[in-house]
């Protein structure tokens, strides 16, 4: 699909809407996000955790490092709306999140993701962000791996923190790097969502699908969504599930984000320690929210190439229609 919607007029959007205030850290947490940011971005540090990790517990370890960080699942869900029209009971939708091309992620194992699309043929496609590692450059490898994604009913995306190279609140990430990362989501096909609205069209039914911009970098705004309560369900996209506790209930019946990763490590059937977010309800997995939904995938890429009980995942996600109607 080729985008031929017009492009937002950003500047406009982001005077007329209220963003989101994500506090920034104290200095001491400050001092440490830096520190945590230099070893994110270093392969050579990376290199000497995992090889740590593979001596100091080989069968884990090696498990960790080199089988399930590239180990790819599909997983399926169905997903019960209320008030589905009849023609998009049964619609299929795939949720990619967290590619981060451009890091330690490899090439081919990304072109393993996209083949998989292509192969289970969805009616639509979403992406949550995090395209690319931080780099400005790695944006002409985005457009060559996504460019041949395609589904009948559109390819919507929104942005991460990566992509604007923003590593925590209050980080003044690498400025312009968003553009860059857009003009590639474009040129691919996709339709790039910052706080604004658009619709899946199937026959003559239609379902409201609303992008909400990065949270961390300040940009996202939801204040659009509590002016009216739409007839019919509406899904949300966002990147980091921090959002989802300022989204009003009755006008998010599905909201898909990214950004945990599933925590990258976890020991079953626990919770991960880390997951990036401040609210630790939505580390990953389908979570009931009022009369809707949370979905937040574990994502394709990593930051550091370890992966435990978190398998990269493909998500097909199918709409069912809930008889009882919207209230």
């Amino acid at each position: 699909m080729k985008n031929t919607a017009p492009r937002q007029d950003y500047t406009r959007l982001a005077k007329t809407a209220d963003p989101i205030v994500v506090p920034s850290a104290s200095p001491w947490l400050s001092s440490i996000n830096a520190i945590s940011t230099a070893v994110a971005r270093s392969p050579l540090i990376h290199h000497a955790l995992s090889a740590l990790l593979v001596v100091g517990l080989p069968g884990i370890g090696l498990y960790a490092r080199f089988v399930e960080p590239t180990w790819l699942r599909v997983k399926r869900l169905a997903v019960p709306l209320p008030s589905l029209p009849l023609d998009l009971d049964g619609l299929r939708i795939i949720h990619l999140s967290d590619l981060h091309v451009g890091s330690e992620v490899p090439a081919w194992f990304l072109r393993k993701v996209v083949a998989t699309v292509q192969r289970l043929a969805p009616d639509v496609i979403v992406l949550t962000g995090d395209f690319v590692h931080s780099r400005p450059e790695d944006a002409d490898n985005l457009f060559s791996l996504l460019q041949n994604l395609r589904a009948p009913h559109g390819v919507f995306a929104v942005l991460g923190n990566h992509d604007y190279a923003v590593n925590h609140p209050g980080n003044p990430g690498i400025p312009g790097v968003e553009d860059i990362v857009i003009a590639a989501l474009e040129r691919a096909g996709a339709i790039v969502l910052r706080n604004d609205e658009t619709e899946i069209v199937a026959g003559r039914s239609r379902l409201p699908l609303y992008g909400v911009d990065e949270l961390w970098s300040g940009r996202a705004c939801v204040s659009r969504l509590s002016s009216t309560i739409p007839v019919l369900p509406r899904i949300v996209l966002c990147h980091n599930p921090d959002v989802v506790q300022f989204l009003p209930e009755k006008n998010s019946d599905l909201v898909l984000c990214g950004h945990t990763h599933g925590g990258q490590v976890r020991i079953p059937p626990f919770p991960p320690l880390l997951t990036m977010t401040s609210d630790r309800r939505y580390w990953g997995g389908l979570s009931a929210r009022g009369d809707g939904w949370v979905f937040v995938s574990r994502g394709i890429g990593y930051t550091w190439r370890v992966r435990f009980a978190a398998r990269p995942e493909c998500v097909e996600i199918t709409l069912r229609r809930n008889e009882r109607s919207r209230t």
